[in-house]
């Protein structure tokens, strides 16, 4: 992804100009032109139709919306891709990775000509406040977002009342994990309870002769571990991310002690519970 900028608080900077019409040209500035760092603050002008950050990269910035518009869209999960927002001057996106090293959640496309400011970590502490973007401004964003984005995929979430998601969104915590990686290992204890934002996890039980018996694999809005949760007993069943997944984190000791005398909420869990468990009998039972 090319930085085009005209960074006004690093004016002087070589080989970066702005040209007439609202576009501006730069040439490629190595590690020893600016101090072996990128810039924390740049300006982006950028022409309609351009990608600014695809779903499932990296990322180590947020933007701010200057002039025109933009579209995020869900390119990957179930179903063609799909706009799901359109942000105009004034509002921002990409913290959700700046704050939490997940990848990027969607795709983010110009509608028409752009000016974009994109902030590092340190250009967010040192220029967030001039586009009323202080720390825990940002944050609360950040959560709302995740949690908004557990819910639209989530039909057991969606249930719960707004007042219990405004507690849950100060314990859940995002975390990304690579493909390959056990997230829980049958007959082991489980911590946490997940929920699957992005990416595919497969589920298998594995029997005593060594064979397993593959269950059907979890998709985005998927919701796992509250056996252990709920009961304290051991995974009844693996789950491995097969994609490259972010997911939100609910720690088994947190739970107990804010959640558990939520009944609305423990309700929906043992419901849960009891459905992934029959499945699981008849599964082995076939």
């Amino acid at each position: 992804m090319s930085r085009l900028a005209l960074n006004p608080w690093t004016p002087s900077v070589p080989g970066v100009r702005a040209t007439q019409g609202g576009t501006a040209s730069a040439t490629v500035l190595s590690g020893a032109e600016v101090g072996g760092a990128p810039l924390p603050v740049w300006t982006r002008f950028l022409p309609p139709g351009h990608m600014v950050v695809r779903e499932g990269d990296a990322g180590a910035s947020m933007f701010v919306i200057v002039e025109g518009s933009v579209a995020v869209v869900r390119e990957r999960g179930v179903g063609a891709p799909r706009t799901v927002a359109q942000l105009s001057a004034g509002e921002f996106f990409g913290e959700m990775t700046l704050m939490t090293d997940c990848p990027r959640t969607a795709t983010v496309v110009t509608l028409g000509r752009t000016v974009l400011r994109e902030l590092s970590h340190s250009g967010l502490a040192m220029a967030g406040a001039r586009h009323g973007l202080e720390g825990p401004v940002v944050a609360m964003r950040c959560r709302e977002r995740f949690l908004a984005d557990a819910v639209r995929s989530s039909p057991l979430l969606a249930t719960l009342s707004p007042d219990l998601w405004l507690q849950l969104g100060s314990a859940l915590v995002p975390c990304s994990v690579s493909a390959g990686e056990t997230l829980l290992a049958r007959g082991s204890p489980g911590t946490a309870l997940y929920i699957l934002l992005r990416g595919r996890c497969s589920v298998f039980h594995t029997h005593l002769d060594g064979h397993t018996t593959p269950y059907p694999d979890m998709e985005e809005g998927a919701i796992f571990g509250e056996v252990s949760l709920l009961r304290g007993r051991v995974a009844t069943a693996t789950v491995r991310a097969a994609t490259p997944c972010t997911l939100l984190r609910l720690e088994r000791d947190v739970f107990r002690k804010f959640f558990w005398a939520q009944a609305d909420f423990r309700r929906a869990l043992v419901r849960l519970g009891l459905s992934r468990m029959n499945r699981t009998m008849a599964l082995i039972a076939g």
